[in-house]
């Protein structure tokens, strides 16, 4: 009984250290909560060159950066701002604190003078395509007209899944009453030809997949819009007093691209698809082992400031502003890849589509296979594009893009080098690895004359 209390006496100071340890360790997360301020912000979405993104210029920072002759909506805006710790960067609560400003921009540079600028209604959406980046902007009168466009093919669409699913209500119940009636019917031993017969003519209805939205429609809102050309300019907020609001003004750095519809390429290895290597430049030589086949997909890119572009993105990033970035656009449509074969002449190669598939056994590996519409009835692609086989009697190829007329494409040159793994690296491991062996046998056996002696 003395050993079994003294046990529970130790299990006990035990759990106690435990439990105290971890609220120690927990102490930190608890005393970081971070401390929330009040502050006027420029909430900011900004044309990033292939999509828009949304980041805000909180009161203590100076400057926000935009891209150069496009669209981009700027609001102002009280909200709660604070600093997380975890992912060191700057945040808002705009769920505690959320009050928009209605007023004017005044805007001043060097081209421009000094330019009013009132808020007007917006939206915007992406117009459908394969690949092409096409974004559409609308204000005013004609931003309500294409939400209300788009409100009634959303509508259409509803409707028509809502009686997609009464139909197809009707059709299971109606399967479900045949299906008991055949099987009561030849229970009994009676016909069942007649009930059979109808039991074919039924068809399942089809989902309106046809009638669903091709794109999706920005609710409208209201937004100072600012298109300008390159350069610096001062910005301050007046409200509806004709007061310069505290906190409102900043510097804005419009910037444009160095160059644009550059080639990049997304290189896929077949046995590693979900690794795709960027080749950015034609200087990048691509080094392969020669083991798998490789899937190509150019893009157009255009080149950017490092540290502008970085902040345009997100207003408290870095970067550097000494060197240049190539930013990844769209990819390049109906495009052709030349392949150049120092031992023939040159092939070209259609872009085509590919399914990945799960390999069975116990790797559970993939395996990207030409897309088979019948096949994989009801799925998609997993991708498109487009398949350079590669063998390892070959050492070097290089390709090169072409376009739907069959111009090439300047700046998408690339080569690939195929290194093979050689006997002779084992015979120069043996070598390098000779003179350590050596000296240890010359000190064993100098060690046996010292020890006899």
């Amino acid at each position: 009984m003395k050993n079994m209390k003294k046990t529970t006496r130790k299990l006990s100071v035990t759990l106690i250290l435990a439990i105290l340890i971890f609220l120690f360790a927990l102490a930190p997360v608890f005393s970081d909560v971070p401390v929330r301020k009040e502050q006027l912000i420029y909430s900011i979405l900004a044309f990033v060159g292939k999509e828009y993104t949304g980041t805000f210029c909180r009161q203590d920072a100076d400057t926000f950066y935009l891209m150069a002759d496009v669209d981009n909506f700027i609001t102002i805006r009280k909200t709660l701002v604070y600093f997380w710790p975890i992912t060191q960067d700057w945040k808002v609560d705009t769920e505690a604190l959320n009050i928009p400003f209605e007023g004017t921009l005044i805007i001043e540079g060097k081209d421009i003078g000094k330019k009013e600028i009132k808020q007007v209604k917006y939206t915007y959406y992406n117009a459908p395509g394969e690949y092409e980046v096409n974004w559409k902007v609308f204000t005013g009168k004609d931003a309500d007209k294409e939400w209300q466009k788009y409100s009634k093919i959303v509508d259409a669409y509803w409707k028509a899944v809502e009686k997609y699913y009464a139909e197809k209500s009707k059709y299971e119940a109606e399967l479900t009453r045949l299906t008991r009636e055949i099987t009561k019917a030849r229970d009994e031993g009676k016909d069942t030809k007649r009930l059979l017969a109808k039991l074919k003519t039924l068809k399942q209805p089809k989902e309106p997949t046809d009638k669903a939205p091709k794109y999706y429609v920005k609710p409208v809102e209201k937004a100072f819009v600012l298109n300008l050309p390159v350069g610096e300019y001062s910005v301050k907020f007046i409200n509806k007093d004709g007061k310069v609001m505290e906190g409102s003004e900043k510097k804005i750095v419009v910037f444009g691209k160095r160059r644009s519809n550059g080639i990049g390429y997304d290189v896929i290895p077949g046995d590693k698809w979900t690794r795709p290597v960027q080749s950015a430049t034609p200087s990048s030589v691509l080094y392969i082992d020669g083991t798998t086949d490789l899937y190509l997909r150019p893009y157009y890119q255009d080149e950017f400031n490092d540290l502008y572009y970085n902040k345009m993105v997100k207003n408290d990033a870095k970067g550097n502003p000494n060197i240049m970035k190539w930013v990844r656009i769209q990819q390049v449509p109906k495009a052709r890849v030349e392949l150049i074969k120092k031992e023939s002449s040159s092939e070209v190669i259609l872009e085509k589509p590919y399914y990945v598939q799960q390999t069975q056994g116990s790797s559970l590996g993939y395996k990207i296979v030409p897309f088979d519409p019948k096949k994989y009835e009801g799925r998609q692609p997993s991708l498109r594009a487009f398949k350079v086989p590669i063998s390892r009697n070959l050492r070097s190829l290089k390709f090169r893009l072409q376009d739907k007329n069959g111009k090439y494409l300047s700046g998408s040159d690339r080569e690939i080098r195929i290194i093979v793994k050689s006997n002779l690296q084992i015979i120069l491991l043996i070598l390098a690895l000779f003179p350590i062996g050596l000296m240890f046998i010359v000190l064993a056996i100098r060690g046996r004359k010292y020890s006899s002696g």
